[in-house]
């Protein structure tokens, strides 16, 4: 099976709860609840540990991981979005 990229808008929050090699999240709103994705610090994600609070648009990989039970994001590339778009972030859906 392919893995195909997804594009997620959320903010960079600290991780929640333990996931291996992770230190951060992003969190995005799904059909009206919250979830939060343990981003793997390798390629583009590396730069989001410095980056907490800030509201980003990030095209990855998603990836299952039975260990941790939940779904790590492999970041490919992002964008950084304004806060003023933090309406549009929880209010539309993610693409």
């Amino acid at each position: 099976m392919a893995e195909s990229q997804v594009t997620i808008k959320g903010s960079i929050v600290p991780l929640s709860f333990n996931a291996s090699k992770c230190k951060v999240a992003l969190r995005t709103m799904v059909n009206g609840e919250e979830i939060e994705y343990p981003i793997l610090a390798k390629g583009a994600g590396i730069d989001f540990i410095d980056m907490v609070s800030n509201f980003v648009s990030a095209k990855g990989i998603l990836q299952p991981c039975e260990e941790d039970d939940c779904t790590k994001i492999h970041v490919c590339s992002y964008t950084i979005l304004d806060e003023l778009d933090e309406n549009d972030l929880f209010s539309s859906a993610n693409e």
